[in-house]
């Protein structure tokens, strides 16, 4: 088996989206001979890599904390959208919908992940794409960019209801693109929050 991390590091003063605070990682200054290092976070939950609850919207009252953990695992798939705008949906995506728990579309926008541009030219996903994945039962939809959407943000509201998660900001997907038999793993932390960081791992045959 391989393991492909789809997460991006977690920086002190990071950039994040337009209206969010970058987060504050620091090192605690302690006296020379303590044998030991502390850091302090402080975080948005939608920094970095990170999985958005329907609480996110507005959509019921469950903290990300009230869901079981096998929610955020299982067999994905991974459709190829670089090159693309606008996304638009696909007949041939059905089929893919149907037999996976979670799909990622891999934008190819990560690679701006250190770029001005990241949080303000992203893809734009069309809204027919998220009430397909609900009607198909995809319980994880993930981006390697920003966002599915823009303001008004018609993606998310649509998708984040029941038990639907969105994962924003992953990394690598390129590297998982042609490939079957990938299960995903993508832990909150037990937060009563609308979101949570994670650590999204797939794990593919060599």
């Amino acid at each position: 088996m391989k393991y492909i991390d789809l997460t991006h590091t977690l920086k002190h003063g990071m950039p994040v989206f337009p209206g969010e605070k970058a987060p504050s990682l620091i090192r605690d200054i302690l006296p020379d001979e303590v044998g030991y290092v502390t850091f302090r976070l402080e975080s948005n939950m939608h920094t970095g890599t990170h999985i958005d609850a329907p609480f996110h919207v507005k959509s019921g009252q469950l903290t990300i904390d009230d869901y079981p953990v096998d929610f955020f695992t299982g067999s994905a798939v991974i459709i190829d959208v670089r090159g693309k705008d606008i996304v638009e949906m696909q007949p041939e995506w059905e089929l893919l919908f149907l037999g996976h728990e979670i799909v990622f579309f891999c934008t190819g926008h990560s690679m701006n992940w250190s770029n001005e541009n990241y949080y303000s030219d992203y893809p734009v996903f069309d809204t027919v794409i998220a009430q397909e994945l609900v009607r198909c039962n995809v319980r994880i939809a993930g981006f390697d960019s920003p966002s599915p959407d823009k303001d008004p943000f018609g993606f998310h509201s649509v998708f984040l209801n029941g038990e639907h998660f969105l994962i924003e900001n992953m990394a690598n997907l390129e590297q998982l693109v042609g490939k079957a038999n990938i299960t995903f793993m993508g832990f909150p932390l037990k937060i009563q929050a609308e979101a949570s960081l994670i650590r999204a791992v797939a794990v593919t045959e060599i």
